[in-house]
Parts: structure tokens; C-alpha cells; sequence
């Protein structure tokens, strides 16, 4: 069986018709939900986007011992190599190459350019789509960003369309090969700046006059109205919608190849993004001329991505709510290509549960940001179960409890009053350190229970 994974960055699953949105438009991954087991407790393991993707090219949860961008560890068990080993054909095509220190085992690679707008045709000096004081870089990067847009000649110029249709000229030169193949495709939209085309910006909020912060400034959210988070939530719909409509073309082209039938594709994304929710903007707290101030707690906000699995012969449509996450990915592809999943590999293949054969692959999701800074900092960590939401806060954050039956949205900290709970969550969160090799440093800075975070002096405020 060929197999296609499909990473899209930063798509929210509540932005998704198929995971409950009334309001965006995604009528293609809708389509491909209605074709797919829909995973509904899908949680991203390491954090953000480059964690991401080790954890899904080793099948292991990579931030306790992985820094973003330290080499690959020798005894690391990559996907592509593995499955290559086998006799299947691999490719990389994708317009992100975040943990290319990772990306080995393909026979083709290939990085679509995102420099393609006319810069001669642009004036040098453009005018700012927000105050800069709002935005996430210096003035120069922004300025570049505003001309790099005008000078795109249309929509079939951006990330997400170019991405699509590399991957649609690979796809139609091996469709006839008499070898499997295995094809990750790898999007960086609708991750910001949100500087799609203006129509897809007006589908959800036309005639909008205020500032438009397409690549906001990474804080808490107070230095923008709430007028302009609406239109900012609008831009990152419309870039989705943009993203959508290039993924439907994708899988026409599959269909029309006749590869439909002996093709399992899998659609995912990394994480989501705050839109203001839980008085954030971004994913973490930044400074201005770059650098992390602190790192925020991952709420279902943003640790919530969708996974659709079509798979032929499965039925289509069923919504699992087993608890998964990234690392499980390398072994449900191995297992699709009837490829033996190597002892390293810490996730577990999908197909048990897809098939009716097991109920679930465990009662529990973690996520996290790296663990190994240049100088360790116990950073924020999410354990997550069906009942409760408990945040190991550490030296950047209160520690913090949810009571997710009565709490869904996750906004009452409730920790002072569940303590037993607070701290039994917390054992199992060592446990599951332990379980995937935490460094015994990093492990042993996390016993306290409820740390207190350390005296905040990085933050910026706005003048």
C-alpha cells in the first residue's frame, strides 16, 4: 500500500468543519473526514513545529531530551530509512524544512521555494498593515513580509499552492511505479504571516478598516482590541480556507491517478495557535528582537490539532476518541506498509484501534516544550486525560488543574481545591518521563510538585 502524509502547520481542529466549526470554510477536509477515521483526542506531543516533526520521524516523544536544533542522536530510528529499507520509493516535498537534521531515508527531497514574489516590482518603502508595536518583528522583517506579498502575482504564488502542486508533479511521474511509495508533504501554511490573497479575507470579515496583525506580536493579548482579534481569527480563516481549497486539488489529482484505492493518506498538523484565548497571542511569549521570554501552558487551544486517516478498506467516517499523538504516527505508517516497527520506536500503530481489534491506545496525552535549553528552564508541561487537565507549570507558570467534565474550556483552575488530584496526576506524570528516557537531570528538576515559578523580568510592554 503507498502511503501519504500530509502535515499542514498550525490548523486548529475547532476551525474545522469536521471537528465542529459553523463558521469556516473547509470543504475539502470535511469531504476527506467523510473518508476517514477521524481521531478526536489527537494532542501534539513535543512543541511547537520543528519538536513536532522529530517526534513524528522517530515515533518517539522527543522534548525531554531533544534540543530544537541539536543534531540527530546517533541511535535515533528515523521513519524513511526504515521504511525505505523495505523496498518502498520515499519523498520529501514541502516548503518548511524544520528538523532537516532529520530528514534522511528519502530518495527525493525537495524544499518549494517561498521567495518567489517580484521584488523589483514593489515599492521599497510600503505602508505597515498595524501599528509595529503590535507586530511580532523589527519594522524591516514586517516591511518585507507587506512587500513580498504585493509582489506575488496571485494566489498560485504562495506556500500551501506551491506545495500542493510539487507534490502533484511527483505523484503523477511515479504513479505508475511498480514500487510502493511513501510521500510526506509538508506545508508551512496557514502558520502566520497571514498574507493570503484579500478575497479569502473578506469571505469572513469584508470591509474591515482597523490594523490587520498578520504576524501579531507573540504576548499576552491586551495590547490589541477585541476588534482585531476578530479580524485577526478572520485572516487565519481565510488563509485556511486557502490551504483547504489547494489540499481538495491535491486529492482530486489522487483520485484522477487512480491512486485512491491503494493509497492510505494521513492529514495532520503539528498545533494550533492562540487567537487570544486564555489572554494569549502566538505560542509562546517572545522579545521583541527574537528569543523566548517564557513559555505558555498548551491548552486544547493549541494542543489540538486534527488527524484524518483515509485508509482503504477501513470504514469511513468513524470518530475514534482514543488519546494519540505524533509519535504514534511512525508506527501506524510502518504498520501499513507491513514493515516490522523497530524496538526504539515509542509510539504505537493505530490500525488496532481503526480495526475494531483494541479499544485504545492509553487513558492519556503529554505535551511539551524542550526540556535541554542552553540553560534548562522547567518549562511548562501538559498532562492531559479524559477528566482533567493538570499543568506542570515550573519556573515559568502557576502550576494549574481542570476539571474537564465541568470545565471543558479549561478556565477555572481548580488545583488549591483537588490537591489529591493535582498531585496524582503529577506522579504519573513522572512516570511517563521515566517511561520514554527523560535525562535523569531533567527528571529530578521535575519532582517538586507545584514549583514556584520564578520572578517574571523579561516580559515586554508595549510603550
Amino acid at each position: 500500500m503507498n502511503v501519504i502524509l500530509l502535515i499542514s502547520d498550525t490548523v486548529r481542529s475547532d476551525y474545522l468543519g469536521c471537528y465542529g466549526s459553523p463558521w469556516v470554510q473547509t470543504p475539502n477536509l470535511d469531504a476527506l473526514a467523510r473518508e476517514s477515521a477521524v481521531m478526536t483526542r489527537f494532542y501534539t506531543g513535543s512543541f511547537p513545529t520543528g519538536p513536532m516533526r522529530k517526534d513524528t520521524h522517530s515515533g518517539r516523544w522527543t522534548f525531554p531530551y531533544a534540543n530544537w536544533q541539536a543534531p540527530r542522536p546517533t541511535e535515533e530510528v528515523l521513519l524513511a530509512e526504515t521504511i525505505a529499507r523495505r523496498g518502498y520509493r520515499t519523498a520529501y516535498i514541502g516548503d518548511t524544512n524544520n528538523s532537516q537534521q532529520y530528514l534522511f531515508g528519502f530518495d527525493h527531497k525537495e524544499i518549494v521555494t517561498r521567495q518567489s514574489s517580484r521584488f523589483e516590482e514593489t515599492p521599497e518603502k510600503v505602508k505597515l498593515p498595524a501599528d509595529a508595536r503590535k507586530l511580532r518583528y523589527p519594522e524591516n522583517y514586517i516591511t518585507r513580509i507587506v512587500r513580498n506579498a504585493m509582489g506575488w502575482a496571485g494566489e498560485e504564488d504562495r506556500s500551501a499552492p506551491r506545495t500542493m502542486r510539487a507534490a502533484h508533479r511527483w505523484l503523477e511521474e511515479h504513479r505508475a511505479d511498480k514500487k510502493p511509495f511513501f510521500l510526506w508533504i509538508d506545508t508551512f501554511d496557514p502558520h502566520e504571516p497571514w498574507d493570503e490573497p484579500r478575497y479569502y479575507i473578506d469571505l469572513y470579515d469584508p470591509g474591515y478598516k482597523g490594523d490587520e496583525l498578520i504576524e501579531p506580536a507573540y504576548e499576552p493579548s491586551a495590547y490589541a482590541s477585541k476588534r482585531e482579534i476578530e479580524h485577526m481569527r478572520c485572516m487565519y480563516a481565510g488563509k485556511l480556507t486557502m490551504v483547504d481549497r489547494w489540499i481538495g486539488w491535491l486529492l482530486d489529482g489522487i483520485e484522477n491517478m487512480g491512486l485512491k484505492d491503494n493509497t492510505a493518506l494521513i492529514m495532520t498538523s503539528d498545533h494550533g495557535f492562540y487567537h487570544g484565548e486564555h489572554g494569549l497571542i502566538g505560542k509562546m511569549q517572545l522579545r521583541r528582537e527574537g528569543g523566548v521570554c517564557k513559555r505558555w501552558p498548551l491548552y486544547a487551544t493549541i494542543a489540538h490539532p486534527p488527524l484524518l486517516l483515509r485508509i482503504p478498506g477501513l470504514k469511513k467516517g468513524k470518530r475514534f476518541d482514543t488519546f494519540c499523538q505524533p509519535a504514534d504516527l511512525m508506527p501506524t505508517i510502518l504498520d501499513l506498509a507491513r514493515v516490522p516497527i523497530p524496538r526504539r520506536v515509542q509510539g504505537e500503530s493505530l490500525l488496532p484501534v481503526l480495526r475494531g481489534e483494541k479499544k485504545r491506545l492509553r487513558d492519556f496525552a503529554v505535551s511539551g516544550t524542550n526540556y535541554v535549553q542552553d540553560e534548562e528552564v522547567r518549562s511548562p508541561t501538559c498532562y492531559r486525560t479524559k477528566d482533567w487537565l493538570y499543568v506542570y507549570g515550573g519556573d515559568e507558570w502557576r502550576s494549574e488543574l481542570y476539571d474537564l467534565k465541568n470545565d471543558p474550556d479549561e478556565k477555572r483552575n481548580v488545583l488549591k481545591q483537588r490537591l489529591s488530584v493535582a498531585r496524582d496526576l503529577h506522579q504519573r506524570y513522572l512516570e511517563f518521563l521515566e517511561s520514554v528516557d527523560c535525562p535523569p537531570k531533567s527528571l529530578a528538576l521535575r519532582r517538586e510538585f507545584n514549583p514556584q515559578p520564578r520572578p517574571d523580568t523579561l516580559e515586554r510592554k508595549l510603550l
